[in-house]
């Protein structure tokens, strides 16, 4: 029988125990032995991920947000032991990317079916060290908007908050004159926001970056967006939603395996949603690095 350890995370927004019993339950009964780690505090659910695994966990799933699963995911980077995913925190964006949806039983029957799939991640190194990441990376107005979102706005109304934060900050948006260097080209123009993507939509079903973009192809993909007012700001997202990017000057696209960005301005780096340090960063692709459990096709 296979052991399977779930390693929650409380604090997630979206992290009630009705959901975890329901999905907890469904495994059970499709004929795994379950175990529960509860963290308690930032880098635990690593910690957790590691100890499991070291003790012979055939199966780790992660329920909580893409903080916790990028955790439990970093223990995970180059082996085989599969990742399972059971939503839980405000975005969801690895899981939304793959099709998995917040339904703990439909995502305990995902789990299940034993359906194997395997991504790209992104190797970041910050200010604050090196770290990985499953969805994208940024700097500038993206990590900002992490920063300034509250907390209890993100568990009171998930997604909507991050859009109320965004609109305030578009109406002084900060440009910096950047150059990004990749293993093919040079890159220096002025941008708002500097996003490193292994998935194609930033948030699942509302906001796409690029049809190009796809978690397994090796690569990552360096969207280099530009607005110096809210008007231009929203150009730049109602381009997006038309999936039509490239069709307006403020969006750049390029692909690399290396990345390194420098700025005349002090940014903020976000990874998977999670604050990591300042500008300058460097990233690489570690292609195929991780296992997951995915929805067939």
């Amino acid at each position: 029988m296979t052991r399977a350890v779930v390693i929650t995370n409380p604090a997630a927004a979206r992290a009630n125990g009705a959901g975890l019993r329901t999905a907890r339950e469904r495994l059970t009964a499709g004929g795994l032995t379950v175990e529960v780690l509860a963290t308690e505090g930032p880098g635990h659910a690593e910690r957790l991920a590691r100890e499991a695994a070291a003790g012979g966990a055939d199966l780790l799933i992660a329920h909580g947000g893409d903080g916790t699963v990028m955790e439990v995911a970093s223990a995970l980077v180059g082996t085989a032991r599969p990742l399972g995913l059971l939503p839980a925190g405000t975005g969801n964006l690895l899981a939304g990317n793959l099709g998995i949806r917040r339904s703990p039983r439909q995502a305990a029957d995902i789990i299940l079916a034993g359906v194997t799939r395997r991504v790209d991640m992104g190797r970041l190194t910050t200010s604050t060290g090196t770290r990985h990441f499953l969805v994208a990376a940024g700097a500038g107005f993206d990590a900002e908007l992490m920063h300034r979102t509250p907390s209890h706005h993100k568990r009171a109304f998930g997604v909507a908050a991050y859009v109320a934060t965004a609109v305030g900050l578009a109406t002084a948006l900060t440009r910096a004159a950047v150059r990004i260097e990749t293993d093919a080209v040079t890159l220096e123009t002025r941008a708002a926001m500097v996003l490193i993507a292994n998935c194609r939509e930033l948030i699942p079903g509302l906001l796409p970056l690029g049809p190009q973009i796809a978690p397994d192809d090796g690569v990552l993909d360096v969207v280099v967006m530009d607005a110096t007012s809210l008007p231009g700001a929203a150009g730049v997202a109602w381009h997006l939603l038309l999936r039509r990017p490239q069709a307006h000057a403020g969006i750049t696209f390029l692909r690399a395996r290396t990345v390194k960005l420098t700025a005349d301005t002090d940014l903020p780096v976000q990874a998977d949603g999670e604050l990591c340090g300042r500008a300058p960063l460097d990233i690489a692709v570690v292609p195929a690095g991780l296992t997951v459990l995915a929805p067939r096709g």
